[in-house]
């Protein structure tokens, strides 16, 4: 019999239409959903659910459950964007890491299939509270963070059995957007009156293309709604499925406009310039050297393109809004582009 599933019921109950589901799942009945997490389980961790204590989907669908045996477990399924060996490989870093004293979660197994999709396995870690940002003594420590892991993998191909080329997902030449992270989000559809959030997204784009620095392996989902503190320092860092093979200027860019993301305290915001200054001089001071003038123009780039597809997801959703909410990623885009 399995586990009481009204984490899973009470997630899928707040979507009219489901994306993700369907897609790895192939069903989108909680209690179907619960019987498949709980048969994985038990074949692969050698336990059923004693409880399903979260879950949630978006990329793809991720939950906590605590087995039998006492363990807390985090499974998370795939959608076929990320292959079998681009997971084997994020798995591979993330114990690179932890072997170098790097918080990030601890895998407990190799990918495994489950249903329709893959399925990655972690040791559940909520040991901490999540922070805002907008506290400096926060916003230093994720930039401190940042720079070691780039120190870290600075050199991906020395990390054990990693290509770098899996991490890859940089765009060609004449492409302005990358497939949106979300099925919700609907680019093609919703073109018309967003020619002016494509042409800066291509400016940038063309300036991150021709731009200089280091290729790195790094993480793209730098907000901090992906960090618990203890205090003032980092005890776990979350989606390491987020690692990128990308320059480092671009890496560090894309954070400093976008740290402070997190829906744990009400309305998300994007970072004032000010925050943004302070994220790169302090993760300049971390890595003990400063970005050139050239790397600094990336950098600047990466910013604008990822404020940029914040509001072309925007306007996916409500295409025919022309007034923006202050704080809206269409307001900070207005606004720069003035």
């Amino acid at each position: 019999m399995v586990a009481r599933y009204d984490a899973i019921t009470s997630w899928m109950a707040q979507w009219e239409t489901h994306f993700v589901e369907p897609v790895v799942f192939g069903t989108t009945d909680p209690y179907q959903i619960a019987c498949l997490l709980d048969a994985f389980c038990r074949q692969e961790l050698g336990a059923a659910v004693a409880n399903f204590l979260f879950y949630e989907s978006s990329i793809g669908a991720v939950c906590g459950m605590r087995l039998q045996d006492g363990r807390r477990v985090v499974v998370k399924v795939h959608q076929p964007s990320h292959t079998l060996d681009f997971l084997q490989a994020v798995v591979r870093v993330q114990r690179y890491l932890l072997a170098h004293g790097y918080p990030c979660t601890k895998p407990l197994l190799d990918p495994r299939p489950l249903a329709n999709g893959l399925a990655t396995t972690e040791e559940l870690v909520d040991e901490g509270v999540y922070r805002q940002a907008s506290d400096p003594a926060i916003r230093r420590s994720m930039a401190e963070m940042l720079a070691w892991l780039i120190q870290l993998t600075g050199m991906p191909e020395a990390i054990p059995g990693v290509q770098p080329a899996i991490f890859d997902r940089r765009l060609p030449a004449g492409v302005i957007w990358p497939t949106p992270h979300s099925k919700l989000f609907d680019f093609e559809a919703t073109a018309a009156g967003a020619e002016w959030i494509d042409d800066i997204a291509r400016q940038a784009q063309q300036i991150k293309l021709h731009g200089v620095g280091k290729l790195v392996l790094g993480h793209t989902d730098w907000g901090v709604k992906q960090f618990r503190f203890l205090g003032e320092k980092v005890r776990v860092i979350y989606d390491w499925d987020s690692l990128a093979f990308e320059k480092e200027p671009i890496i560090v860019g894309h954070a400093s406009g976008y740290f402070t993301y997190t829906e744990f305290f009400g309305e998300a915001r994007q970072p004032t310039d000010e925050e943004s200054r302070a994220f790169v001089a302090e993760y300049e001071t971390a890595r003990s050297r400063p970005f050139t003038d050239e790397e600094h123009q990336t950098l600047q780039a990466a910013k604008i393109y990822g404020l940029a597809y914040g509001a072309r997801c925007e306007h996916a959703l409500h295409p025919d809004e022309t007034t923006y909410p202050e704080g809206s990623y269409l307001s900070s885009l207005a606004q720069s582009r003035a």
